[in-house]
């Protein structure tokens, strides 16, 4: 898989790296070490975000600039929520090619 298809399948964002935190401006250091983005950590900000932001039919209930901040600092889309939380303990962002790792 290619960067842009990662992205698609763990719904983050092309422009910044699935498997680690690395800032998005060091993404063309592949020598640079960052932390793993853990599943159990992103899926447990995002149920706190969703709750928060949408209402229990997933429609907004707050300012659109607020899902934005809270997707672009857990590099990861609020809606649709994504059916790899329904498999325990898997390590979607872990399996990620590395290979592609910041070369997006």
């Amino acid at each position: 898989m290619d960067g842009a298809e990662v992205a698609v399948n763990c719904l983050c964002s092309a422009r910044s790296c699935a498997s680690c935190w690395c800032p998005d401006n060091e993404l063309a250091n592949a020598h640079r070490e960052c932390k793993y983005r853990r599943m159990a950590d992103v899926m447990g900000e995002l149920d706190e975000a969703r709750d928060e932001l949408l209402d229990e039919d997933g429609k907004l209930k707050g300012l659109v600039k607020d899902v934005k901040e809270v997707e672009k600092r857990l590099r990861h889309k609020l809606l649709p929520v994504n059916a790899w939380k329904l498999i325990p303990f898997f390590e979607l962002f872990m399996c990620s090619p590395k290979d592609e790792l910041h070369q997006w």
